[in-house]
């Protein structure tokens, strides 16, 4: 009687961990227990996101294309109006003399590219793309000239855990091939059946 007794002795000890109440947890034994209250002992600190800054470009970038699926979609804005005070917010935020042929230039082909490309596409204004479009616009129209958000979250060393990497992949995961590159231009043609 004595030998059940140690099993079942561990595997009581084992689902105390899964309790609420001791800080142990399978989660804890596994390496991915959430963060104690603060105060407690060995709390952790999160991983913060990083909030990267925008460039003249991504901006050009963002406004032209906004504004062309707008003027596709049959918004009423003045167009021309919207780019002027995105040129004026562009020279307030302090970008150089020299660069602003080179952001009008930007935007202009953004505007010009997404004008020729949707005009392909009789069923471009889908609901879903409307939605989309008429929330950036309303960002845009309002002043707000930022892309949407890229946060960078710094990735989080694993300490190996019990399984370590098993489960994660050695590398990066494929996306592709870059925007704008040869690859990927080639790859754009080959979807078009060109």
């Amino acid at each position: 009687m004595r030998r059940h007794i140690v099993p079942a002795l561990l595997i009581a000890a084992a689902l105390s961990g899964c309790s609420s109440g001791s800080g142990v947890s399978t989660a804890s034994i596994l390496g991915t227990a959430p963060a104690p209250p603060a105060g407690q002992a060995g709390a952790v600190t999160p991983v913060a996101a990083i909030v990267v800054p925008s460039t003249p470009t991504e901006r050009a970038f963002q406004v032209g294309t906004v504004s062309a699926r707008a003027a596709k979609c049959g918004y009423n804005f003045d167009a021309p109006k919207l780019k002027a005070a995105y040129m004026a917010h562009e020279i307030g935020v302090g970008t150089p003399t020299d660069q602003m042929a080179n952001v009008e230039k930007i935007y202009n082909v953004a505007f010009g590219g997404v004008t020729k490309a949707s005009a392909e596409d009789p069923n471009y204004c889908s609901d879903r793309k409307t939605q989309e479009i008429k929330a950036d616009l309303t960002r845009l129209l309002a002043g707000d000239f930022e892309p949407p958000q890229k946060a960078v979250v710094a990735k989080k060393k694993d300490s190996g855990g019990i399984f370590g990497d098993f489960f994660s992949s050695d590398g990066e995961e494929d996306n592709g091939p870059k925007f704008g590159s040869d690859d990927w231009w080639a790859k754009q043609d080959d979807k078009s059946g060109g």
